[in-house]
């Protein structure tokens, strides 16, 4: 969806839910008398029936109505959130029961002088139940499908939190109220429907119709009806054709993390591509545009992306994002890519807009994955409230080196835990150094904690350590609540593996030769090893250390 077709979808939804809320509070009227109905209608609701007014509100509806079907003629995909399935159908059965009420109130005045005042249609609703049937769907229906589409805009608005409990309970009262007060002018009009006098009297201009006008008017329902599902159906058979011929025009190649490899045929935006391939994927907005929960972080293929369209443009620029993010619902590749998503697909709008949402950037970090060998049968070998203080001992020493050694606590996870070196620009050239620093430390403290639980339980613990250093998005990311400070990425990842394997090796600490080159750290030949790396191609280059032979090194 373009810029300008969202802000005409956007204003003129706008302007309709106004009239539809006067509307609706007029009806409320009715719970003191039709009457009183008709005294807001010919006062307050005559502002709504000036030629102008009028004007905007029937170009409203035709201009919202035609680009909710370029919506869905442009829709590669009908896998969509449930609230986006709601109010599609929910906007879709709306005209099929406002036509009969739209011609039979402003169509009746139009072709003879007939005022279609509250007697005049409650007295026509009384006598007419199919027509009561129709107005008492129609009322819920508009009021839901816009109560909709006003809370998906208004929700990424950072005040709208503070007043939802008032407009949810605007939301319940106004059609309440509305139902209610037909109900009651029901009830009144029911008192005259024997009055053949006053019968007369409201239907006067009505029986002064000719012939002709009046079978036009009781036919044009029905042609509506035809005109609304022939329209609806050039619609689909012209998005159905579409697809085709998309097709037949050729495919690319998605690299995503949970499904690499993926294929999407040209034409589809990347997230339509995403759901119709049933890959979760964060759209707060639904796709339109509105928000900047579907970005992602693109790495292969990024430079032959056609740019940013004027609306992708405005909402990246909102949150500083750099070149290499891209919206998912308004990118259209016609190249091989991959992508990293930067939010969760089930996350919530306030987790996303949070600081706890992905925020990262890109940036070389050293990390460092520490895990305690042995946990489990720890457990059972020691009271469990006992295993709770030996861990809390085990994770005290490691922050303390982790403090003297300028690392930075990044992940917990059970018995082991994750940490980055070369957060501080400053420290950034002795990234690895630091990292070799705090290994020594953390193995001098363990081998003091031993010591000490030995004598009180006649345990001891052991840890492995993998280290490695490579580009990495480094943000604030987790729970809204409990935001850290961390990284993820493929070098990440390697780090994880390398701490793993010093279970098989049997050593104390692998760190890969790549990290130690970077800054001309030797170690001794004999401690190189080439190791093979779940996910990688190539096997990695590491030297095996034991926790007393950790190189030192000058690093200031």
């Amino acid at each position: 969806m373009t810029q300008l077709e969202s802000r005409i979808r956007l204003g003129s939804g706008i302007l309709l839910a106004v009239y539809v809320a006067q509307h609706l509070l007029n009806h409320a009227f009715g719970i003191v008398s039709i009457e009183a109905a008709e005294i807001y209608r010919k006062s307050v609701g005559a502002v709504f029936q000036a030629t102008p007014v009028l004007i905007a509100f029937y170009a409203s509806v035709m201009l919202h109505a035609a680009v909710a079907l370029r919506s869905v003629y442009r829709r590669s995909s009908l896998r969509m959130p449930l609230w986006q399935w709601l109010q599609l159908l929910l906007g879709l059965s709306i005209p099929p029961l406002v036509a009969g009420h739209a011609i039979g109130n402003r169509g009746y005045a139009l072709l003879g002088d007939l005022d279609p005042n509250y007697y005049y249609v409650v007295t026509s609703m009384a006598l007419d139940p199919v027509t009561l049937i129709k107005l008492a769907l129609l009322v819920p229906l508009v009021w839901l499908h816009m109560a909709i589409g006003l809370h998906f805009w208004l929700r990424l608005k950072s005040a709208y939190s503070r007043f939802l409990p008032w407009l949810f309970a605007l939301a319940v009262l106004v059609p309440a109220l509305a139902l209610t007060g037909i109900l009651h002018m029901l009830q009144q009009a029911s008192t005259w429907a024997g009055d053949r006098d006053r019968l007369d009297q409201i239907y006067a201009a009505l029986r002064e119709m000719s012939r002709a006008d009046l079978r036009f008017l009781q036919g044009l329902e029905t042609q509506a009806w035809i005109a609304m599902a022939a329209l609806l159906g050039l619609t689909l058979l012209a998005r159905q054709l579409r697809l085709w011929r998309q097709a037949r025009r050729g495919s690319y190649r998605i690299e995503h993390p949970a499904r690499p490899g993926l294929r999407a045929v040209y034409g589809p935006s990347l997230l339509d591509a995403l759901r119709q391939a049933r890959v979760p994927h964060a759209s707060v907005c639904g796709g339109r545009g509105r928000c900047t929960t579907c970005r992602v972080r693109v790495g292969e293929g990024l430079a032959q992306l056609p740019p940013p369209n004027d609306l992708e443009r405005a909402a990246l620029q909102r949150i500083d994002a750099p070149a290499d993010v891209r919206l998912a619902c308004q990118l259209h590749p016609r190249t091989d890519l991959a992508i990293t998503p930067l939010v969760q697909a089930g996350q919530t709008l306030a987790a996303s807009l949070h600081a706890g949402g992905v925020q990262g950037h890109e940036e070389y970090v050293v990390a460092m994955f520490v895990d305690m060998r042995g946990s489990t049968s720890l457990g059972e070998r020691v009271l469990a409230y006992d295993v709770v203080f030996i861990l809390n001992r085990f994770f005290t020493e490691l922050s303390e080196a982790l403090q003297q050694s300028h690392g930075h606590y990044a992940q917990f996870a059970g018995d082991g835990l994750m940490a980055l070196y070369g957060l501080d620009p400053a420290r950034k050239p002795h990234a690895c150094a630091d990292a070799l620093a705090g290994a020594r430390e953390m193995f001098r403290r363990i081998q003091a904690l031993n010591l000490q639980l030995q004598r009180e339980f006649g345990e001891s613990v052991k840890m492995g350590i993998g280290i490695h250093g490579g580009e990495a998005i480094v943000g604030t990311m987790g729970p809204p609540k409990t935001p850290l400070l961390t990284a993820v990425g493929d070098n990440i990842n390697i780090a994880a593996r390398l701490e793993a394997q010093t279970k098989t090796l049997d050593c104390d600490l692998i760190v890969s030769l790549e990290t130690l080159e970077r800054e001309a750290i030797e170690v001794a030949p004999e401690s190189l090893r080439e190791v093979e790396v779940r996910g990688r191609e190539n096997h990695v280059r590491v030297s095996l250390l034991a926790c007393d032979s950790i190189p030192s090194t000058d690093a200031p």
